[in-house]
């Protein structure tokens, strides 16, 4: 993606295309006979232009139009090159398609109404409790069964009058039922499975809902109360954590300290900020001034999110809250809302993305590619490679003695076949060495199921271009963008560089423009202490050189030295010469408050003069840059024809 942030007009600008809503195929211009519509100049135009000022006046068109012929002539160059079958940049280029591509293969329609479902629910947090029990993904149908009408009688035993609670801590299989007997606290969007999340939102307050699985197993749950969304706050807060050593109510001394600390604060005797300080055993948000970030419902434990949420006002303290983790003085520091949808819009996306909602654009997506190309399947070839199949697989270690003959069509989606061995191959390269199941048709449908969707997404990526005219023109200015990339880092760029004869002979050219203004040359001395400092000007005095100076003052393996920095210094280059009259002579000593002592010696005023090359290269570069950039425009103007069809051009000016 670098590359293509690069100036590929030879300027600042980023080749982004616009589409206009009509078409406009009239030739503006060709280069060496290959015609430029007008479509194709005004959509970069109205995006690229000159100060961002699309007026279309003769002058900001005419402008644009010698930088796109110049980009124009550098494509045609690059592909006369046939840069595009580098290996090196088909490779970036099919990556870039790749990422480009993952954006067009989904349903927009499901995509965007997960994303409205997803802000409308993150308005409401919901208390809910839950009973599970577990059944395996890939569970036989009896296993199934029996779990099923498990958790179906519990509920029908609830529905009667057994209150939820009880029934959750005696038969739930969510190992914390025991001691919460179901109970989950306030939750909200992302915070669950989203099998579980389309449940907690759907259920009425004080229903049970039904039965529903998700990959844990069976759950049934209960929706307790519904509130509306408390945003997210920052808190900063002291603890005091409960010695292990305690049991039960053992923890008074914590509590007594938590108290006396609360009570200091709250008199003024001590400052928030200072109990975190001294007293906070919470090392991470101690180096913070206590603050431990935003944070949201269902983030936290129940009574430190309580707490924190009463907090009205910035600055407001509570009382000490007791946790899990011990006890806790919070401090509001900040608070939100809920942020408007457009201010996380790409949050949300992304967290839907990693979410398994996402599956459900996919699944659509799928199911409108198999019925817009035509979607067939072998099925008799499909069990034949099942026969295949041993426990193996279950490990990641099987191994076909030969794949060579099974070359049945497997399935077809549009005009591509894939054939046996084809998928023989994929199960080879994709089965898991870590076991996921005890089945072997349940992992051998997994990897066909990924297998299809693989291929059938690979064939949509192929019609992407023919469907979608802006991913089209998005590909080939990023082709364009590399090609051009890497074309001026060989013509101009790094030849700029690495031609050292003709840089130094560009300079030659021209070396008064590389021109030094009046400097002052200076020694300067730094002495270690003031008896060096004095010995040193004693020696300046008598007109020593510092050669002299440092041979009679540096005694060998000496820890106090004197070290001398000599140089030439344009105003406004080395503030310590700055701060000094800079007229010729030794000044003043300047204490340190190390304890070492500076001493400057002006030896004389220099008048302009030329620098040298490795004292301006960084310019010589830059200004070489820009001669071969130009030069090798005129190169290629002289090798292709530009012929700008005038009346077209004129057609286009509007003021």
């Amino acid at each position: 993606m670098k590359k293509f942030l690069v100036a590929v007009f030879g300027s600042s600008i980023i080749f982004t295309q616009l589409f206009a809503q009509t078409k406009d195929t009239r030739t503006l211009f060709t280069i060496a006979g290959e015609p430029v519509s007008v479509e194709d100049f005004t959509n970069v135009y109205g995006k690229n232009n000159i100060n961002n000022q699309a007026d279309y006046s003769e002058k900001s068109l005419r402008e644009y139009l010698d930088l796109y012929t110049k980009f124009k002539l550098k494509v045609k160059q690059a592909e006369d090159l046939k840069l595009d079958t580098i290996e090196s940049l088909k490779a970036e280029l099919g990556t870039y398609r790749k990422q480009l591509a993952k954006s067009y293969l989904n349903d927009k329609e499901i995509y965007n109404n997960l994303e409205i479902e997803a802000y409308d629910r993150m308005q409401t947090e919901i208390n809910v409790s839950h009973i599970l029990i577990k059944v395996a993904s890939d569970a036989s149908p009896a296993d199934t069964l029996a779990a099923f009408n498990k958790i179906n009688g519990i509920r029908k035993s609830i529905l009667k009058g057994e209150s939820f609670e009880s029934a959750a801590a005696k038969y739930s299989e969510d190992p914390s039922a025991k001691s919460n007997n179901g109970r989950l606290g306030y939750l909200t969007v992302f915070q669950t499975v989203y099998p579980f999340e389309n449940q907690m939102y759907n259920t009425a307050t004080g229903q049970v809902s039904g039965v529903f699985r998700t990959k844990f197993g069976y759950h049934i749950l209960k929706v307790n109360d519904k509130r509306p969304a408390r945003g997210s706050v920052n808190i900063a807060h002291v603890v005091i954590t409960v010695p292990d050593k305690f049991v039960g109510n053992g923890d008074s001394a914590t509590q007594f300290k938590i108290n006396k600390i609360y009570n200091d604060i709250k008199s003024g005797t001590i400052s928030f900020e200072d109990a975190v300080t001294q007293y906070s055993e919470d090392r991470k948000s101690k180096m913070n001034k206590g603050e431990i970030g935003f944070f949201s419902t269902g983030k936290m434990t129940e009574s430190f999110e309580n707490a924190a949420f009463a907090l009205k006002n910035i600055g407001d303290i509570s009382a000490p809250v007791k946790t899990s983790y011990g006890y806790h003085i919070l401090k509001l520091v900040d608070k939100k809302p809920v942020p408007p949808m457009i201010d996380i819009k790409s949050e949300l996306k992304q967290k839907i993305e990693r979410d398994s909602r996402s599956d459900l654009s996919r699944t659509a997506l799928m199911q409108k590619i198999k019925s817009k190309y035509g979607y067939t399947e072998n099925t008799l070839a499909k069990n034949e490679i099942l026969k295949m199949i041993d426990s193996t697989i279950l490990d990641g270690r099987w191994r076909p003695l030969d794949i060579s003959g099974y070359t049945k069509m497997l399935f077809k989606v549009g005009s591509e076949e894939t054939t046996q061995d084809q998928f023989l191959n994929f199960i080879l390269k994709n089965q898991k060495n870590k076991r996921v199941s005890n089945s072997i048709s349940f992992v051998y449908e997994n990897l066909y199921e990924d297998y299809v969707e693989q291929r059938c997404m690979d064939f949509e990526e192929k019609q992407l271009d023919a469907e979608y005219p802006d991913f089209k023109s998005l590909m080939k200015e990023y082709r364009d963008g590399i090609l051009l990339f890497d074309l001026t880092d060989k013509m101009v760029w790094t030849k700029a560089t690495k031609d050292t004869a003709g840089l130094k002979a560009f300079y030659e050219t021209d070396k008064d423009k590389y021109k030094w203004g009046n400097r002052v040359e200076v020694d300067i001395y730094n002495c270690s202490d003031s008896a060096l400092a004095k010995m040193t000007r004693k020696l300046l005095l008598k007109g020593k050189t510092p050669d002299e100076i440092t041979k009679q003052v540096n005694i060998p393996n000496a820890k106090s030295k004197v070290s001398i920095i000599h140089g030439k210094y344009e105003k406004g280059q080395y503030e310590l010469i700055d701060n000094t009259d800079r007229k010729v002579g030794l000044k003043e000593n300047m204490y340190n408050k190390d304890g070492s002592v500076t001493i400057i010696n002006i030896l004389r005023e220099v008048g302009p003069e030329p620098k040298l090359l490795n004292e301006a290269k960084g310019y010589i570069v830059s200004d070489y840059q820009e001669y071969l950039e130009k030069q090798w425009i005129s190169d290629l103007r002289a090798k292709y024809a530009i012929v700008v069809n005038d009346a077209v051009f004129r057609s286009l000016i509007k003021k």
